[in-house]
């Protein structure tokens, strides 16, 4: 008779699927803990269906992981290409017709399956970049392809950030440290920066325009604004109110910081968070704060300290595979998804402006845990056929 084994099936970097499963058990802890809010809200208190359906979720995305990582993604770089042509089109018509969800279009609704554009198009941008320069890693760059790929990144940047800012900043981070690990010369590394900077406030420039204009708001560029300004408490904009019609009192950043106080050293327990019923989104945006609050600094270290490993194991990848783009998808990826989680992190713990950022792979969601879980499950394709080299 012959045995299933599990484990005879999870191929690729086997230190990758533990912090996979690591933090899909801290991620159902959590939630169950922090939903409790929401389902008083919504579900009439029913925090179990919420926490199975979270589960599920969770259990489809880890579905996703294996069936990708059985493939060899670096052979399928050319239907990225194709992808990269219709992202800015997908990008513009989530801005006009897209769902809105919190006041702004972000999510997108094809043949019934509804998703975050930004999710996907993360995801081709930061494949094709990698497709570019693996080509160019034995023979000397030329400016054409050096200028192709900062047009790109520029565009999607730039159109991603009228709706989805604080994703477009880690987008743009994390391409150009694709660059710069890719050997791109420095003049051309200044360029990407200029280009960036440039399409960043060339956005929030034209949201001003248009709302002095017309009254309207594109995107959500004056909530930016407004948030930057209650973070600096200072008018940026000029029109004499320091973070927008709230003010600057940011009530989410002050009861984060309240539920990290009470945390202490070791926390005050699994399920005895206060904060949770008080805290807009504590089961998404400030998941972490709730997180220290029961399981304490040491609990969110050893988070922290997960997703420093994935990183790790990110670009250890690039030393291990004799292929440029398997190393340059591999880093990429993890890339961004770390960046995604130390900028969630710092928000929580007050070190930066409040954004929507959630925690990858442990903030409830459907859509978002699936896109990183195929994000990590093509990482574990290259290191597979890493080892097959």
């Amino acid at each position: 008779m012959i045995r299933f084994k599990l484990k005879n099936h999870l191929q690729g970097d086997k230190q990758i699927w533990w912090i996979l499963i690591l933090l899909s058990l801290i991620s159902v802890v959590v939630v169950y803990s922090s939903v409790s809010g929401l389902a008083y809200r919504k579900n009439n208190g029913n925090t179990e269906f919420l926490l199975l359906k979270h589960t599920f979720f969770l259990f489809i995305s880890l579905c996703f992981t294996f069936v990708i990582h059985k493939f060899d993604f670096t052979q399928y770089s050319g239907i990225a290409h194709i992808l990269l042509w219709f992202t800015p089109f997908l990008i513009l018509y989530t801005l006009m017709f897209g769902t809105s969800v919190g006041g702004v279009r972000r999510w997108v609704n094809i043949f019934g399956f509804s998703f975050q554009t930004s999710d996907f198009v993360r995801l081709v941008l930061i494949t094709n970049l990698s497709a570019m320069l693996a080509r160019r890693q034995h023979i000397e760059y030329k400016k054409q392809d050096l200028y192709i790929m900062i047009f790109w990144t520029g565009l999607i940047v730039g159109l991603l950030s009228f709706s989805s800012f604080s994703t477009s900043v880690i987008l743009g981070i994390t391409c150009f440290l694709i660059m710069w690990i890719g050997r791109v010369p420095n003049r051309y590394l200044l360029w990407m920066v200029f280009v960036l900077i440039i399409g960043i406030v060339g956005v929030l420039s034209l949201g001003l325009v248009v709302k002095r204009a017309t009254d309207t708001e594109i995107g959500r560029v004056q909530t930016v604004i407004d948030r930057t300004e209650s973070f600096v408490n200072k008018d940026l904009d000029g029109n004499g109110k320091t973070g927008g019609e709230h003010g600057s009192v940011s009530d989410q950043k002050d009861y984060a910081l309240i539920a990290i106080a009470r945390g202490g050293i070791f926390g005050i327990g699994p399920g005895n968070s206060s904060q949770k019923n008080i805290l807009p989104d504590a089961f998404s945006d400030f998941i972490y704060s709730i997180l220290i609050e029961e399981w304490g600094l040491l609990g969110g270290l050893i988070v922290m300290g997960l997703y420093l490993w994935l990183l790790y194991r990110g670009i250890w990848n690039i030393e291990n595979t004799k292929r440029a783009f398997g190393g340059l998808l591999s880093v990429g990826l993890t890339l961004s998804i770390v960046l995604q989680a130390f900028a969630h992190m710092f928000i929580n713990v007050g070190l930066g402006p409040v954004t929507g950022q959630t925690l990858p792979l442990i903030s409830m969601g459907g859509t978002a845990a699936m896109f990183t879980s195929i994000a990590i499950g093509i990482v574990l394709s290259v290191t597979k056929n890493a080892d097959k080299e």
